[in-house]
């Protein structure tokens, strides 16, 4: 959950930061959408959206591409193929959300949540090269193409998209892992749907 302080025109992307916390919405549906998201990186630091970049390529975010498969990625490896993860990012010029965005049948959801959760805080980088490599390819595309992704919106940020894109090359192991483990520090959930089963955040 985010929360500001009185907000302004002037000051409402200034004050944005993630405290942690906890929002829900049931409805008669029969699938629980969740989110499971902490602080991301802000707008106005180009090697932290560069390290995010490469993070959510290794969680497993999206692909540019039109019509590609669900993504690969560390978090769909946790949660098996019966359900749908992805990993994203609202970035703002100022601070940022980071996460996972989970879709699950109502009675897996406890286990598919905790699994995610698990799968952020051990978070370890397997192949820095081919993550930056996808990451970049990742980049590359969103800023060639129309349609609206993460990175693109962080780049729309920044007074030029390079600024972020030619940090990926040096992105470290050890920025990746930080940027997780800034994530995971104060973990908000949103749910909505059948979340009779969604475990709550306090609980993790």
């Amino acid at each position: 959950m985010l929360r500001t302080s009185p907000w302004t025109p002037d000051t409402a992307e200034k004050n944005l930061k993630s405290f942690g916390g906890e929002y829900r919405l049931a409805s008669n549906n029969k699938f629980a959408h969740v989110i499971v998201a902490g602080e991301g990186a802000a707008g106005n630091n180009a090697k932290a959206v560069a390290a995010q970049a490469v993070l959510l390529a290794a969680l497993g975010n999206s692909s540019p591409v039109k019509f590609s498969t669900q993504p690969n990625g560390t978090i769909a490896k946790a949660v098996g193929s019966d359900v749908t993860v992805n990993a994203f990012q609202a970035v703002h010029s100022d601070s940022g959300l980071a996460g996972i965005y989970i879709v699950s049948e109502a009675n897996k959801v406890a286990a598919t949540v905790s699994s995610v959760v698990g799968a952020l805080k051990s978070f370890k980088v397997a192949d820095i090269e081919a993550v930056k490599k996808q990451a970049l390819n990742n980049a590359l595309r969103a800023k060639a193409h129309s349609d609206v992704y993460s990175v693109e919106r962080a780049a729309q940020l920044l007074t030029s998209s390079d600024n972020y894109i030619s940090q990926i090359a040096n992105v470290s192991t050890a920025d990746v892992e930080a940027a997780a483990q800034r994530l995971v520090k104060k973990l908000s959930i949103s749910s909505y749907g059948n979340i009779s089963q969604v475990p709550y955040v306090d609980s993790l």
